[in-house]
């Protein structure tokens, strides 16, 4: 499918005027062409640049007024679910909890549509981002006029496509869950499973296309909280990254043993959960065990501070 009509089926009915204009803009190339004979020249070239400014500006305006007003939206709803659960806990009986139990629902909706509307422009910001380079890259190949590296100056200055969705997502994914819970989350470890030495457990892992990443998170937060390993602070990004390092031989037999699930493959690595601050390190083994065997993969580690990690290396 060409992408004019991706974009045409793709289109949210309430943002449709703030989408680039693709096929103006196309069609601006082909009647430029055309007037001239297949020729080129500086002005239409300029013609064309005030077009790609405009339209520019217009969904940098939109995406950053947009991104505003559910902040603000995010503000008034943490403000209400607070005193839903503040009001729901000092409740005196079940018919006085009873009576919060509306709000709480509608709550849950509320922040539904939330969580729609950062989808909505997550894939609105993605779909105008490929538009540019879609654009850019028919206009060089047709004009002979090399624009693309240029405008990417001015897309970077005006860097709509580079919203980070993940504060948003952190902060969405801890009002609903304690709406859902009513306002009894469930309490994780936050260094995920830092106090076992020896667990056995089972996984499913799944590729997921980069442009479907956003949509992804903002379902499974509606049935999960997000993990953060250091909630006493704001949000940021590294907050919930977690970082392995894999030992090795110079024959790489622990990559290829797990690679063909051998039996009693090991994998030897050092992980830790948050940014690159992170004082405690884990040291860990994870042995496959085949289904023949009756036996479960098992996983086993021990704590460390990280700045024991090179002389632990060392042998000392």
């Amino acid at each position: 499918m060409k992408f004019g009509e991706t974009l045409k089926s793709s289109l949210i009915k309430e943002y449709s005027y703030y989408y680039i204009q693709y096929d103006e803009l196309k069609y601006q190339v082909k009647k430029g062409l055309n007037s001239l004979n297949g020729q080129w020249n500086n002005n239409l070239e300029e013609d064309f640049v005030n077009s790609m400014e405009k339209e520019l500006d217009k969904i940098f305006n939109f995406v950053t007024l947009k991104h505003q007003e559910i902040l603000r939206r995010m503000k008034e709803i943490e403000t209400l679910v607070n005193q839903t659960v503040e009001n729901s806990n000092n409740a005196a009986n079940e018919e006085e909890l009873e009576f919060y139990e509306q709000d709480f629902q509608d709550l849950e909706d509320e922040l539904s549509d939330l969580i729609a509307d950062v989808h909505d422009l997550s894939t609105f910001t993605r779909l105008n981002y490929i538009g540019f380079q879609k654009i850019l890259k028919k206009h060089d190949k047709q004009t002979h006029f090399i624009l693309k590296p240029i405008f990417q100056a001015r897309l970077d200055a005006k860097a709509f496509f580079k919203d980070n969705y993940d504060s948003l997502i952190v902060e969405l994914s801890k009002l609903y869950d304690l709406v859902r819970t009513r306002g009894n989350p469930v309490k994780g470890d936050s260094s995920a499973g830092g106090s076992m030495q020896n667990f056995v457990r089972q996984t499913t892992k799944y590729w997921v296309h980069p442009d479907n990443i956003t949509e992804l998170k903002l379902i499974i937060l509606k049935h999960l909280p997000v993990l953060v390993f250091n909630p006493n602070k704001e949000f940021e990004t590294e907050d919930s990254a977690i970082t392995s390092i894999y030992y090795d031989n110079e024959a790489m037999d622990l990559y290829y043993g797990r690679l063909e699930k051998t039996e009693g493959a090991e994998a030897i690595r050092i992980r830790w959960y948050g940014g690159m601050g992170a004082e405690t390190v884990f040291v860990e083994r994870k042995t496959h065990r085949e289904d023949w065997t009756g036996e479960k993969s098992v996983k086993a580690r021990f704590p460390m501070k990280e700045f024991r990690v090179n002389d632990f290396m060392s042998g000392n």
